[in-house]
């Protein structure tokens, strides 16, 4: 297969390396191209500030849309994620006829979810940000087009190089939830691997939740990471947070696990067992 990476940054090519290493030809599109493995072939272009993007290659039969955020606020939002996916589409409709599949990477920051609840590819969206909303404009954007699209939302992405919460608790400026805190989070790896499985199904949804199988209070997390690390356990928090990234939700992973897909970190405590060993390198 010909496979088109759009904003190729760590975990695009993670799936990258997985399609190479199978055989396909992987080209990439991202800013600094040189910083790209062997194998891949890059062209230079910068998503958001260019006038016109590469002439995609008719023969194309996979693209991987995978943005950052050009700043951290509703805008910038905008200009990575809705304004590269409008641009994209009008390109691909006119110039990648045998498209088998889109693969956007969204977010599960879109959805609600309060009270410890279940939350899956049917559950309302509710975003709480000017960000998620943008996210979930996109999602709509891609679902319209016309086009084979499968939206990945993914939960919490950790992994090599990703060690917030290990920072906290190392640096001893984490805290333990006095209430409930559900967490959700995907592995790097494991989510370049449900790229490449939905890439290769006959006939994918088009829309999956990527988590591992389970979702952990963020109290068992730390709980966790402390005895591994050998530092003392957090001190309780005694006041409810006043802003939360996340609902306290816990995601189903089910679709996903019903196409075939397996992670290879199955809950946090094998992904941080593999970070804490070395296993793994976050790609530039």
């Amino acid at each position: 297969m010909k496979i088109l990476l759009v904003g190729c940054g760590d975990v695009a090519t993670a799936a990258g390396l997985r399609w190479l290493a199978n055989g396909h030809q992987v080209t990439a599109w991202r800013r600094t191209p040189e910083k790209l493995p062997a194998g891949f072939h890059g062209e230079r272009v910068d998503l958001t500030a260019a006038t016109e993007y590469p002439r995609i290659d008719e023969a194309t039969d996979i693209v991987v849309l995978t943005p950052v955020p050009a700043a951290r606020n509703a805008e910038g939002y905008r200009r990575s994620y809705l304004q590269v996916a409008q641009r994209l589409v009008a390109q691909l409709n006119s110039q990648a006829p045998r498209l088998r599949r889109l693969l956007y990477v969204s977010s599960s920051a879109v959805l609600g979810g309060t009270d410890g609840a279940w939350v899956n590819e049917s559950t309302e969206l509710t975003p709480s940000r000017e960000t998620s909303q943008v996210l979930a404009d996109t999602e709509e954007l891609l679902r319209t087009s016309g086009l084979p699209v499968s939206i990945l939302r993914a939960s919490g992405i950790y992994g090599p190089g990703r060690t917030r919460l290990l920072d906290l608790v190392q640096g001893g400026t984490a805290v333990l939830p006095t209430g409930s805190h559900w967490t959700n989070r995907i592995h790097r790896d494991d989510l370049a691997s449900a790229l490449t499985h939905v890439a290769a199904l006959d006939a994918a949804q088009d829309l999956y939740m990527v988590n591992d199988d389970e979702p952990a209070q963020l109290a068992q997390v730390y709980t966790f990471l402390a005895a591994k690390l050998g530092v003392p356990l957090p001190p309780e928090q005694h006041a409810e947070p006043t802003d939360r990234r996340g609902g306290d939700r816990r995601i189903s992973n089910a679709r996903l696990r019903a196409s075939g897909w397996q992670p290879e970190f199955p809950s946090y405590r094998e992904g941080y067992d593999a970070m804490l060993t070395g296993q793994g390198v976050r790609h530039p």
